[in-house]
């Protein structure tokens, strides 16, 4: 039946329960129609899902049941790497073959919408959810989510980007306020969801808990209406966050098609706004009809599909490799030479229990396979080659006396060649509902390094992290340091491969690592007063915010080594084509990220941070290789969002333009002039 006749069959109360959630994750069905259920399940790096039949048997509706209120068996899933691992590849490509293997595994399990991806930016590191978000920088989140949304969709599955808008904090997430600056809004918070919307037009899209400028997202007007469907074009369904939703007819009329989770109460307000003429049938229908494009879009066609788990265990590897990053590597001491081992020791929890993701909606609890670090380094290093292994037992200092694990500690690095500390913060920091205290590690986990290192063994740390770790406290202590993230479920082997030289790393840092957490953006404004949280720092987060104040932190955003080493040589601009050469001049094969900057002209009218990311590219090179790497420029590159004129707009002036392997290490740059509207203020 078309759209049309399906509205005109229903009645008012199938289409009140139509837009309201049947369930945890299932939306009300329509029997007499033949208009099904749909599943949206939570993401975004891996299926989150009880099995059917208790999804079926779910007989308790609540208002928020959110986030692990059930326990029982979950569907078997890939966990692939974090969004924070993800960012750490910069490589939309791979980003893209994600998107589809979730989408896969949907389609296989009957569910029409992952929700996913997350891609709101990390304006301070002590957001709990960080690990989930891709960058700081919005060029680079764009670029990521867009190829997700596409891998996604490509299988006939919805992606949903989340959270809209400027979600930035766990704490107080459900109430505070979010203030915010026009300017600021859009070139930072709202740009990855415009480009998102306008270049891969999303079948649905996430709206947050919080407040923006004293409004609630979920009844936000201009953001949901006027700047979202009206000024982007956007044409899907607007779903709440769970539990979200204070008042059903309210949200209705800001463009909310569908509140999440069911709930009884919604009904009653939706059916007394009707009889109060607040709401009227054409908001109504204009709702149910942008839902039943949403169903049309989702539907099956085909039987769902068997999964490929063992193609998305492949894949999952190649994106755990491609996400390690390799901060410091003193006198070479990686990759390890398994035949200068006799003996190498192995401290650290994670090394045999490893993170592979966080906590939260977001954690995949059955995953098809975990590669454990410890498991994989033995098979890396072959018999000949002696692990020892030290775990949390042995180690916490309120477990043991502190000077017996330091004796123990040392003793067993000087019986070794090489330590490998394994370090991460307690689980509870990457989690949803609630932000991270600090920056740094554990203290006895930071004592067990400098322990080891005095023991005149080569120290290496490996960070199972989800975000942002200071290392200044012992950064001196370590000889090598990677950062493996929340790498997902085949993060142990990439791992072992790394260190052991089979894989060399690649990835870059998309968030840059603090020296003190004083030193971070946003933290004088951080959490808030419990209403509001003032974004005071405008658009000078991450590293525009360290490069404004002259801050220098512990690794800057875009910053990752290699066993190989590239020369960056011949800038040149012709036309709208930026080009460069990009050797690498080591004997091993190895890929770089180029990293392209625009400094705004210093005459400008208007405040602009020292440089903005406009571009980048993943280049592979083999040992002694030279490449010319092209990259068009776009109007983009010089654009700022002025709030008087409400669109973007270019100033005259002489930008530069910079290129290099990280945003503190840029060698080239080259000038262009550019031409501003006749009239500045003209509309």
């Amino acid at each position: 039946m078309e759209i049309e006749a399906l509205l005109r069959e229903m009645n008012l109360e199938e289409k009140f329960r139509f837009l309201t959630g049947g369930g945890l994750n299932h939306t009300s069905p329509v029997g007499r129609l033949a208009i099904p259920s749909m599943r949206l399940q939570d993401g975004p790096f891996g299926l989150r899902m009880k099995t059917q039949d208790q999804q079926q048997g779910m007989a308790d509706r609540i208002r928020s049941a959110f986030p692990n209120c059930h326990e029982g068996a979950e569907v078997v899933s890939t966990a692939f790497p974090s969004g924070a691992a993800m960012g750490a590849a910069w490589d939309p490509e791979l980003v893209q073959k994600i998107g589809a293997a979730i989408g896969e595994e949907c389609r296989a399990y009957g569910v029409q919408a992952i929700l996913g991806p997350a891609m709101n930016l990390k304006r301070h590191p002590l957001c709990g959810r960080n690990f989930e978000y891709f960058s700081e920088d919005p060029i680079l989140t764009e670029h990521l989510a867009s190829a997700y949304v596409q891998g996604v969709q490509s299988q006939g599955v919805a992606a949903c980007p989340k959270h809209f808008a400027m979600n930035n904090q766990e704490r107080d997430r459900f109430y505070v306020s979010s203030e915010v600056d026009g300017r600021t809004m859009r070139e930072l918070y709202l740009r990855p969801f415009e480009t998102v919307v306008k270049h891969t037009k999303p079948w649905s899209i996430m709206c947050a808990y919080n407040r923006v400028n004293g409004v609630l997202c979920s009844e936000h007007h201009q953001l949901l209406q006027e700047i979202l469907r009206e000024e982007w074009g956007f044409d899907g369904i607007v779903v709440s966050d769970w539990g979200a939703v204070r008042n059903r007819a309210w949200s209705l009329l800001a463009s909310v098609d569908l509140c999440m989770p069911y709930q009884e109460e919604a009904l009653d307000q939706l059916r007394e706004a009707y009889e109060n003429h607040l709401i009227d049938d054409e908001t109504v229908n204009e709702a149910v009809r942008r839902m039943l494009v949403f169903c049309r879009r989702t539907a099956r066609e085909q039987p769902p599909q068997v999964c490929d788990f063992e193609a998305h265990d492949n894949l999952a590897l190649q994106a755990a490799r491609e996400s390690i990053v390799l901060l410091k590597n003193a006198h070479e001491t990686l990759p390890l030479r398994p035949e200068k081992l006799k003996k190498l020791l192995v401290a650290g929890e994670t090394a045999a229990r490893p993170y592979v993701g966080g906590d939260g909606s977001s954690r995949v609890a059955n995953p098809y396979r975990v590669a454990v670090p410890l498991e994989e380094l033995r098979k890396c290093l072959g018999e000949a080659v002696e692990v020892e292994f030290l775990g949390d037992d042995q180690l916490r200092t309120y477990e043991n006396e502190i000077g017996l694990m330091e004796g123990l500690v040392c003793r067993k690095a000087m019986e070794a060649d090489a330590v490998v500390v394994f370090a991460s913060q307690d689980y509870s920091c990457y989690s949803e509902t609630m932000d991270r205290p600090s920056v740094e590690l554990p203290p006895y986990q930071e004592h067990v390094i400098r322990a080891c290192h005095r023991a005149g063994r080569p120290v290496i740390v490996v960070l199972n992290v989800g975000s942002a770790i200071s290392t200044c406290n012992w950064n001196r202590d370590a000889d090598a340091i990677l950062v493996s993230w929340l790498g997902g479920q085949a993060m142990g082997r990439a791992v072992a491969e790394t260190l052991c030289g089979k894989n060399n790393p690649s990835g870059k840092l998309s968030e840059t690592f603090p020296h003190r957490l004083s030193d971070a953006p946003a933290m004088d404004a951080y959490p808030g007063d419990g209403y509001k949280t003032v974004y005071r720092e405008g658009v000078c987060i991450g590293y525009r915010h360290y490069d404004r104040h002259r801050i220098q932190p512990d690794y800057a955003f875009g910053f990752g080594l290699s066993y190989s080493h590239f020369q960056y040589a011949n800038l040149t601009l012709e036309g709208e084509r930026l080009s460069f050469d990009l050797t690498n001049d080591s004997g091993r094969d190895g890929d770089e990220i180029a990293q392209v900057y625009v400094q705004f002209p210093e005459n400008a009218w208007v405040s602009h941070p020292v440089k903005e990311l406009k571009a980048f590219r993943r280049v592979s090179l083999k040992a002694g290789e030279t490449k010319r790497v092209e990259i068009p420029m776009t109007e983009d590159f010089f654009t700022y969002y002025n709030p008087a004129l409400q669109r973007w707009t270019t100033e005259a002036g002489t930008y530069t333009i910079l290129a290099g392997g990280s945003s503190d290490s840029l060698p080239l740059s080259v000038q262009t002039e550019r031409s501003g509207p006749e009239h500045l203020s003209r509309w």
